[in-house]
Parts: C-alpha cells; sequence; structure tokens
C-alpha cells in the first residue's frame, strides 16, 4: 500500500493495488463487471492524468466502463 493513502487504511492488502500493478498484469484488479474500481490518487498531477489517459484509452479500446456523473 503506499505512503499517505490514509484512505484505504484498514482495507485488506488483497483489495489493494497499484495502478501500474494491475495494468502489467502482475494482480488481477477486480474480479467481476459487478465489482468496483477505485483510483487513489497520488496528487501529482502529471502522473494522475497519465494514468487516467490510459485506463481511459484503453476502456474504450475494448468497451468495457461505465459513465458515471459526479
Amino acid at each position: 500500500m503506499p505512503a499517505g493513502a490514509g484512505e484505504v487504511q484498514g482495507v485488506p492488502g488483497d483489495r489493494v493495488a497499484l495502478l501500474g500493478a494491475v495494468l502489467a498484469g502482475d494482480h488481477s484488479g477486480r474480479g467481476s463487471a459487478g465489482e468496483l474500481t477505485v483510483f487513489k490518487s497520488t496528487g501529482h498531477a502529471a502522473l494522475d492524468v497519465a494514468a487516467a489517459r490510459v485506463v481511459h484509452d484503453r476502456a474504450r479500446e475494448q468497451g468495457i466502463g461505465v459513465r458515471v456523473d459526479l
């Protein structure tokens, strides 16, 4: 678990993974379409935008994802 990630303290370690590990295939990520993936920002804008772009592009390529209006 990344240092300073107080939002996920108390979450079992097998339910938390670095985004890079999921994208690289080293962690399975969610197990079904009914589960939700939450991205915990690092606070570095350039890294956050790059991560969002990769995830968005992959989702569009695979025709997956759900639009969430905030």
